[in-house]
């Protein structure tokens, strides 16, 4: 049957994408966009909008969340409360969000080296956020850990744009264990995070590169 899904960071990299492709899925019905900005219009989408993420949600069941919030120090402004808030309080706010609903299912983008006992900042945030949502019991949690995404940037990032670069040509080297540290493409991380959200998978997974791949490629017909 056709679903209801949540999107939480529709603006972002990868959740524009979610948005674009959920909208065109068949096997979405309803998709309800939850943030602090109206998007275009859509006969299949729905707006949660506040500017505070926690008020802007309601009592109201679907069938799986698709969560792509985060920032960067730098969008901060080097704010390290306002790092946590947005990659760790807000995502913990939307799985307690997602227990109380009884969501079948929840799909949060991460990130590769996620480890809440790691010595980098970044790390250590996105890890605390995974031990986090395990905690809270949920049906299904899929955890995306991608390395560094490529795809159309509004920011300007010097120093991301040459490391993208660098990746690439990096990328046939990276084999065995390196190979999660192969650049995704944002539209295809994208595709996996909808498909998750659709499928009847139980339990908590972790997706690094390969399982990624091998998700988003998926037949998506039912």
């Amino acid at each position: 049957m056709p679903a209801t899904l949540l999107l939480a960071g529709a603006t972002g990299l990868v959740g524009s994408s979610v948005l674009e492709q959920a909208l065109a899925d068949p096997r979405v019905e309803r998709l309800i966009a939850v943030g602090r900005r109206p998007l275009p219009e859509h006969p299949k989408l729905e707006q949660w909008v506040h500017a505070d993420l926690e008020q802007a949600l309601q009592d109201r069941p679907v069938d799986g969340l698709i969560c792509c919030l985060g920032t960067t120090i730098r969008n901060v402004g080097g704010d390290r409360d306002k790092f946590i808030h947005v990659d760790k309080d807000l995502v913990l706010a939307l799985g307690r969000w997602a227990k109380r609903q009884g969501v079948p299912r929840m799909a949060v983008v991460s990130a590769i080296g996620a480890d809440a006992g790691s010595g980098v900042f970044y790390n250590r945030v996105k890890g605390e956020t995974e031990d986090g949502l395990k905690s809270l019991g949920l049906p299904a949690l899929h955890l995306f850990q991608p390395s560094i995404l490529t795809g159309p940037r509004q920011e300007n990032r010097v120093g991301e744009r040459i490391g993208i670069v660098v990746a690439r040509l990096l990328s046939p080297l990276m084999l065995g264990g390196l190979r999660k540290y192969r650049p995704m493409p944002h539209d295809v991380l994208a595709k996996a995070l909808l498909n998750a959200a659709l499928s009847g998978a139980s339990g908590t997974q972790v997706h690094t590169y390969d399982g990624i791949r091998e998700l988003a490629a998926q037949n998506t017909t039912r």
